[in-house]
Order: structure tokens, then sequence, then C-alpha cells
């Protein structure tokens, strides 16, 4: 570990060398099992530990205390929630927080509706069906590139009505968004530039779609800013790009491995709610980050104000300490308990929409390719950093 100053209130036993980007057992970047090697620094680590990589900050690695923090934004604020601090954008309202947070996310509320959505995934299944029967004839697919890369995105395009056809090209940017990438700070350029230009759009020719009517919307009694509004536009479309398509890619490789998985879901379809949220619990994917506000004790520790909190939040879903045998995939499990999607204030806007995608893509796929493995030599190429993602799956099955 290269020279570094400690801060006084950083217990000395508690200071790791840690890169949430580079855990220990990436090699190159990559893994082909990244949720154990996660579970690995679970296990290995102090439930609470400090590292002075990517500015320093802390790291909590249990259920209950990332519950906590996630409950207690006026102590532990999201202005902040990505480490490194100041690289990616912010955001209103995902940066915000309560009241103002609130006030903002009403404004989001009425285009999550269960009726919109509904009118969404009958595009998203289309989409599913599709792309499936196209794929069915080949014997094998590179999953990421060939489904969960595109049906999820054509949901998402669909819900903020913009056009389907950029799909490829916003996916792309995506990609090189990450907050670790050189390429990162181009990328968020470029795709702010995109989005001023279909707000502007909205602008001259409105539409009854989310981009028309920030700028109609009110605040707290007045207009939102120009700024407000590029924010919530550039949030939503960013927000859209990578967290179900990673989810969908991990899902099924589990299930390429584990036929025993995939019979009980085609047997027992009174089971599939239950095993969704017990995939989400498994297969977590977002590292996101906190800011303390103020000097605080929290589990016996002095946090003081400005210091970074780091919450890994697959973690969650793997913690022994609140689920019996975590790294065994259980879909009787009762209430499997996960933050997957977070929860208090910042909890997701998009999760009815995130487990309704899941469920098209579980039910269409297991219909008509009820047997896939993964292709003979080819291993799921797995990375980390503030998204866990699934770079490539080869899937192979019989015609």
């Amino acid at each position: 570990m290269d020279a570094f100053i400690r801060p006084e209130n950083v217990p000395e036993h508690l200071v790791r060398d840690f890169d949430y980007s580079i855990p220990p057992g990436i090699v190159d970047g990559h893994a082909e099992d990244i949720h154990a090697i996660w579970k690995n620094v679970q296990d290995s680590m102090p439930p609470i530990f400090w590292t002075p990589q990517n500015g320093g900050h802390w790291v909590l690695t249990r259920f209950k205390e990332m519950q906590e923090v996630v409950m207690n934004p006026a102590q532990f604020s999201n202005r902040e929630n990505q480490v490194p601090f100041g690289v990616a954008p912010t955001f209103v309202p995902v940066n915000s927080d309560p009241p103002e947070h609130g006030m903002f996310r009403r404004l989001l509320m009425p285009w999550f509706s269960p009726a919109r959505i509904a009118l969404v995934t009958d595009r998203a299944r289309n989409t599913a069906v599709d792309i499936i029967e196209k794929l069915k004839p080949q014997g094998h697919c590179e999953f990421f590139s060939d489904f969960a890369g595109v049906m999820p995105i054509v949901a998402f395009l669909t819900l903020v009505n913009m056009p389907i056809e950029d799909l490829l090209y916003l996916r792309n940017l995506s990609s090189k968004m990450k907050v670790t990438n050189p390429e990162a700070p181009a990328a968020w350029a470029e795709m702010g530039a995109y989005v001023r230009g279909k707000l502007e759009d909205r602008r001259i020719r409105p539409q009854e779609d989310l981009f028309s009517s920030l700028h109609v919307a009110e605040v707290d009694g007045r207009k939102l800013t120009e700024k407000e509004i590029f924010e919530m536009g550039l949030l939503m479309v960013a927000g859209g790009l990578d967290t179900v398509v990673a989810e969908t890619c991990f899902i099924a490789a589990f299930l390429a491995q584990s036929p025993a998985h995939r019979q009980e879901l085609r047997e027992h379809p009174d089971r599939m709610d239950n095993a969704i949220e017990e995939l989400f619990r498994r297969f977590g994917v977002s590292n996101l980050a906190r800011v303390v506000t103020e000097d605080v004790t929290f589990s016996g520790l002095l946090f003081r104000k400005g210091d970074g909190v780091m919450l890994p939040f697959p973690l969650a879903g793997l913690d022994e300490t609140v689920t019996e045998n975590p790294m065994t995939v259980d879909f009787q499990r009762r209430i499997p308990r996960h933050l997957l999607f977070s929860t208090g204030p910042h909890t997701c806007i998009g999760n009815r929409l995130a487990k309704r995608e899941i469920k098209i893509f579980l039910e269409e796929w297991l219909a008509r390719i009820p047997d896939f493995t993964l292709s003979p030599g080819h291993k799921p190429k797995m990375s980390t950093g503030v998204v866990n993602h699934v770079e490539e799956l080869q899937l192979s099955w019989s015609v």
C-alpha cells in the first residue's frame, strides 16, 4: 500500500487497501463469478472498514448497517453517491435529499404508474418474443449483445418515448460511463448533448411523454429551471441503460448452470414472483455511496463530516446474519431480503418496471428455450464497479 495519511478518526486496525473496481480475485479486470468475489470481501473484511483508495472512504459490508444508512439521509446524504466523489455528474432528484428529493420525485412518479408500465411492457414482451424466436434456430447466442442489451432498453426507450433506433448508440455510450473509465467524461458529455437535443425537441414539439412534461412541470410553486430539466432528463436516460441489463445477464448465467431451477420455474409458475425476489437477493448489481453530513457516531465508530461511505448493495443480500445459506438460490425462501433497489426515500423509482422486465424474460425465454447451458469453452466474463456487469455470456442449446 502506498504511503497515505490515515484520518485521525479511523482506527488503524480497520484500514484495508481495497479498490472496489478491482477487488481481490479479479484478474485483468474480470471474473467468472463476481458475486463470489464480493462474498469473499464480506467474509474476509471487518463489517465496517476504511480504505485509502478512491479518495479514501468507509465500506459497509452488512445488511443492517447499509439499511441504517439509507434510512437516514439527514446524516448520510445522497448528494454524492459514487466514489471517488466529484467525478460522476449529479442529478435532481437522485442526488437530492428530503424534503427537496420528494418534491422532484413526485414529478416522475406518474410515468412509472402500473398502467403506464403495463403499456411499456407489452412492447417489451413483443420484443422479447421476437428476439427469442430469431435466436432459437441458431442454437447459440452472446446473451448480453443479443438479448439482455436489447429488450430492457427497448422497454425504457418506450417509456420515455425515444427512438428505438438509438438503442445501440446509447448502449455503447453507457458502457463507457463507469467512474473509473478514462473515457467516462467524454461519454457523459456526449450523453448530455444527446439529452439536451431531445429536450429541446420536446420544448418545440411537445408530446405526451416524460421529457415534454418537464417543460411545464412545477415544484414548490415554480417552473423547473433549465438545469433541473436537464439533470432529470439525463438521469432518466443514464439510469435506464444498465442495471436491468446487468441483472438479466446474471440471472441467465445462473440458470444456464442450474437445470433444476429452470425446471422448477417451468413446473411451478406460481413461484415466479418469489423466485424473482430471490434472484434479486442473490445477484445484486449496484455499489453506491453516501457522504456524511455531520460528525456522527455510527456502530461505535466516529464518522467525520465529509467522509464517504460505500454501500455494496449486493452484499446486503449475501449477508448470512439475515439470510441463511445466502449463496444458495431457494425459490421457496420466505421473504428474500435484499437492497437491490435500496430502501427508504431513495428506493429506485423504476423497481416495478425492472421486476416486470425480468418476469417477461423468464416467461418467454423458458417457454421457448427451456434447456440451455454455457457454451463449451466459454465462461461468463464479469466485472465490477459502480454497477456489477456481465460483459460476455455465451449460451448454447440444442436445436
